[in-house]
Formats: structure tokens, sequence, C-alpha cells
């Protein structure tokens, strides 16, 4: 990833006076570090934490300390590299108040969050930071796990409404916040197969048997619990076909074949096996709940004549079954 800068490749080295201001005590480490780019060429690859890379060297104290202060101005990283980092740091006996950012930094900066709190990425300190951090996110969105995908995602959401900051709808089905279309799902996944097959893996059979899960069923997946294992899944079975080099090419990645609609799910309540918009109920009126419900329940969630949702939400479940079922029917009507 050649945006991600360490000491091997910090052009006038002006990255590390962002490092040094940040971490002074990196300073003296800085000093007796060689960062002559030879003594990088020589290293072997297992002398960086990352090797794919050759990234953030961590062969001497000196250098270890460099890639760890380096590290946490990156957006975005692997977490083993980020494991490898620390564990090199603890190895080199090199004391975690190295990293301790200096005072002109904490009192000049508002309290930050962070979509990835646990190793400090993408921060959010203000209404500000939120489209940053999006563009950020969309832009390492590929890097990340599937699960720091989702982490971040879903604390990015839940910012920009802390911050009142409206998101792109596209980012709200990158961060898992969108239903997932059991039909376009189930495209997917007969692609897949598709692709297995001519890749003459075994695992053709898998993909299919999952798309054919899919026949029949509801329209709509609204359970993010579900669609996260589901990404999950199809992200093992991907990377055991080979299939991740397709990814933005001919087939989307897991996540993205998942939250496959635009359609947010705090925008629905389920009714029975139905799917019904909240902007539709706060619209009908209320002699319409009276019929469907009856005087006293319509009287508890529309107390001044337009639906509270929260309540509906909360009553819906509690229905009989032949209740739920009559006001799936009524309310198709109002869906055409």
């Amino acid at each position: 990833m050649r945006n991600v800068i360490d000491q091997s490749c910090d052009p006038g080295y002006a990255t590390l006076k962002l490092v040094v201001e940040r971490f002074p005590a990196i300073e003296e480490f800085a000093k007796t570090a060689n960062l002559d780019s030879g003594e990088f060429e020589k290293l072997s690859t297992e002398s960086f934490a990352w090797p794919a890379e050759r990234k953030f060297p961590i062969h001497t104290p000196q250098h270890t300390a460099l890639s760890v202060a380096y590290c946490k101005l990156a957006e975005a990283l692997p977490r083993d590299v980020v494991a490898q980092l620390h564990n090199a740091a603890e190895i080199h006996g090199i004391p975690t108040t190295v990293f301790k950012s200096s005072n002109v930094e904490k009192t000049a900066a508002a309290p930050a969050d962070y979509l990835l709190p646990e190793i400090e990425r993408f921060k959010v300190a203000s209404a500000e930071d939120v489209p940053l951090a999006e563009e950020a996110y969309r832009m390492k969105f590929a890097q990340l796990s599937v699960e720091d995908r989702a982490e971040a995602g879903m604390r990015l959401v839940k910012l920009a409404e802390k911050h009142n900051v409206a998101l792109h709808p596209s980012t709200q089905k990158l961060a898992g916040f969108t239903m997932t279309s059991t039909r376009v799902l189930k495209d997917w996944m007969g692609a897949r197969a598709e692709a297995a097959r001519q890749g003459q893996s075994p695992l053709a059979k898998a993909f299919n048997k999952m798309a054919e899960a899919y026949t029949g069923v509801e329209p709509y997946i609204s359970s993010r619990d579900d669609q996260l294992k589901l990404a999950a899944a199809i992200h093992t079975l991907d990377k055991q076909a080979g299939l991740t080099q397709y990814y933005g090419k001919k087939l989307p990645t897991p996540i993205e074949t998942v939250f496959n609609t635009d359609l947010r799910r705090k925008d629905f309540v389920k009714v029975s096996s139905a799917l019904a918009n909240k902007a539709l109920l706060q619209q009908l009126p209320l002699s319409f709940w009276e019929d469907a419900l009856g005087p006293d329940v319509a009287k508890e969630i529309a107390p001044d004549g337009t639906v509270n949702m929260e309540m509906l939400e909360q009553i819906i479940p509690t229905l009989p079954a032949d209740m739920k079922t009559a006001l799936e029917t009524q309310l198709a009507a109002y869906n055409r």
C-alpha cells in the first residue's frame, strides 16, 4: 500500500516531523536510528512488521519505536501488523510512555472518538471530522478486515447521528446499515458458484447451495447480526475458493454482497412477514389504527393523533399472530 508512510519512505521526513511533534520522546530514537535508504534495502522481509509490504522495520529498538509512532499516524493497517509492532516494542523494552502525546495536543484538541478505537484509527472529534472520516473509511474499505469494516461502519453511522451530519447512502450500505435483498443475494451467490466452477474449485457446490437457500424466502433480511454472520461466512468461502481476486471486478465484496440495497433498516418496521415504511405508517389516520388494533391500542400508540413509532415498535411484537397478519394485509393496500 503505497500511501502508507513509514521511515523507509518518508520524503524529506515530513511525516517524521509530525511524529516527533506528537510524541516528543521519539526524538531521541530518531537521532540514533540509521535512516539511510540502503539500511532498509539490506533487511530481510522478516525484519518488517508488515512483511508483505516491507514496511515498519523492527530490527532495532530505534526503528521499532519509530515504526510504532508512524503506525499511530496511519489511517488503516491490518490488525496483525499493529499487534506485531506492539510485540516488537515489548521485546525491545520500549516503555509505552514513549508514545504519550504532547500536552500541547491534548489541550488543543477536543476529546476524540475513533471508528476503530482499539487501534485509534479514523478520528472524529467534531462534526467537521465526520465527512473526513467517511472519505477515509471509503478509501480504506478494501484494506480493512470484514470485522473492522463492520465495526468502523457502525461507529461512523452513530457518530454522524451524534454530530447531526448526513452520510452518503452508499456509505450506509458499506457500513452495514441497509437491508439485504434476498433476490440480489441469491444472484451474487450464483455468480460466485460460476466463478468457482471456472476456477475448478470444489466449493462451487457450496455457493450453489447457499443460492438455493434463498429461494422462496422473505424478500429482505433486516437483522444486522444475521447479515454480519452471513458476510463473514461468504468471506471465508471466497478465500478458500480463491475468489477474493475478483472483488471490485466480477464480484462485490462480502459486505457489498450482503448489504445490497439502499433501504435503511431504521426506516422500516417488521409486521408479521413484511416490512412497512415508518414514514408511511406515520401518515396513516388515527381511524386506521382504531380499526386495525382497536381504540385502546390506537390511543396508546397515537396519543396525539399521530402514531408514535417507538410505541408502535414496542407493541407490534406483542400482538397475537392473527392480528399481525391482519395488519400486514391492511397495510399492503397502502403500499401499492
